[in-house]
């Protein structure tokens, strides 16, 4: 009696915590739906699937701070183009980088050399499924949601998802529980001026509104808690569609 009242209660734990797996994981994904609400709702979010943007801020090159404009055009899943101007200490340095879903360039100074190092490539191939993916597609297979928890992220409370792909690196994602809007990006990331790995923060503190959408307006990024970039968007379209030609060799 001892032993079948023993497997009993053993039996109905387990059924407890798988109970409880499966009320943490629709809580995971009611989250990520009402984020997806909040920056515009899925039907619009998954209609715009390119874009330009044109921004200007500050960027930590090497110790240095530059001072930074430029103008990046994208086509999900996997095509971005990025003109960018430094002012590096009264220099001026203007440089395109251009990925057409293949190969990989990068224009200073005239000269523009094709990036062939499998690693860089990596990089480029997962930070465009990342950034490109977006909030609607961590909802389907063969991503996994699992919960972080409460955090506080710039005096914000916020509730954190972590989305797992198999051969991807693992995304933390820090949603705001007033507005629902994505406060915070956190993710394993490589340094390409130092080809080190570092912990990369990207903060969105401010956000605008364009073809009814939530977009960001005011960026700071962090790598190892040090600063990166920070930056203003300045000016933002979406669209369908953009033609191939802006994802040439530059």
């Amino acid at each position: 009696m001892l032993r079948l009242r023993g497997l009993a209660l053993a039996t109905f734990t387990v059924a407890l915590g798988a109970l409880c797996v499966r009320a943490q994981e629709v809580d995971v994904k009611a989250v990520v739906r009402k984020a997806i609400e909040a920056h515009g709702g899925e039907k619009d979010l998954g209609k715009f699937h390119a874009g330009t943007s044109k921004y200007k801020g500050t960027m930590h090159i090497l110790n240095q701070k530059a001072d930074i404009s430029a103008e990046n055009h994208f086509q999900k899943p996997d095509k971005f183009r990025s003109a960018m101007t430094l002012n590096v200490a009264g220099q001026m340095v203007d440089v395109v980088t251009v990925y057409d879903g293949t190969k990989f360039w990068v224009s200073a100074a005239g000269n523009t050399m094709e990036v062939n190092d499998e690693k860089t490539l990596k990089e480029v191939r997962e930070g465009l499924q990342i950034e490109g993916g977006g909030l609607v597609e961590i909802l389907k297979e063969p991503y996994e949601l699992a919960a972080i928890g409460e955090v506080k992220v710039k005096d914000r409370d916020t509730i954190g998802i972590r989305a797992s792909k198999k051969g991807q690196r693992d995304v933390n994602y820090y949603f705001d529980k007033k507005n629902h809007l994505l406060a915070k990006i956190e993710m394993r990331a490589t340094d390409q001026t130092t080809k080190q790995e570092v912990n990369q923060e990207k903060f969105i503190l401010d956000y605008q509104d364009k073809g009814g959408l939530k977009v960001a307006k005011h960026v700071v990024i962090l790598n190892d808690g040090n600063p990166f970039m920070d930056i203003e968007i300045t000016e933002i379209q979406v669209m369908e569609k953009l033609d191939d030609s802006f994802f040439a060799k530059p």
